[in-house]
């Protein structure tokens, strides 16, 4: 083995690096702020709750940024805090389908349909084992948003595939008429 085809050989991929805004409402702003602290440090900006996490998949660095708009603020702020969101997290204190759907439409509306969306609920106290579940809730989002960025990818390499033989093939067509 030649020594170019070792360092081919152990070349690595390198990782792809991503960053996603998480949209994070709900009618509790006591229940949003809980959510949140449990990704350390929260700032506040006229508001709005910003936090980030960030998290390592096998071939990606991923940083996610959390806004949460304050109760108060909703009006003005869920356009900014829904502009560019790859996914949302619904807070709910207790089960409530009507306001979920209410959250849902509102998610379609200014996000599309396809938006990633979850529903967490609180209930009494935000415990150890809320904490862990809405971890575990933010990982899920961050591989669903990976996996369809994934097919998008692969989606649009194919067009271009499609496209670059249809070129191929006319340019050769083209040779052989002048021909």
């Amino acid at each position: 083995m030649t020594p170019i085809d070792e360092k081919e050989k152990t070349k690595k991929r390198a990782k792809s690096k991503y960053l996603f805004k998480i949209t994070v409402v709900g009618p509790d702003d006591g229940s949003l702020e809980d959510v949140l602290s449990t990704f350390d440090p929260v700032v506040k900006v006229d508001g709005i709750r910003i936090v980030s996490a960030d998290y390592i998949a096998d071939d990606s660095d991923v940083r996610a940024v959390f806004m949460s708009p304050k109760h108060a603020a909703l009006d003005i702020l869920l356009s900014l805090t829904y502009k560019g969101a790859s996914a949302v997290i619904i807070v709910l204190r207790d089960p409530d389908p009507d306001l979920e759907t209410v959250y849902r439409n509102e998610i379609r509306e200014n996000c599309g349909a396809k938006i990633p969306t979850r529903v967490f609920t609180i209930g009494s106290s935000m415990d150890d084992f809320k904490r862990n579940e809405i971890h575990h809730i933010f990982d899920e989002l961050i591989e669903e948003i990976l996996s369809l960025r994934e097919k998008e990818h692969m989606a649009k390499e194919k067009k271009i595939t499609k496209v670059t033989k249809k070129k191929a093939k006319a340019s050769k067509t083209s040779r052989k008429k002048k021909q």
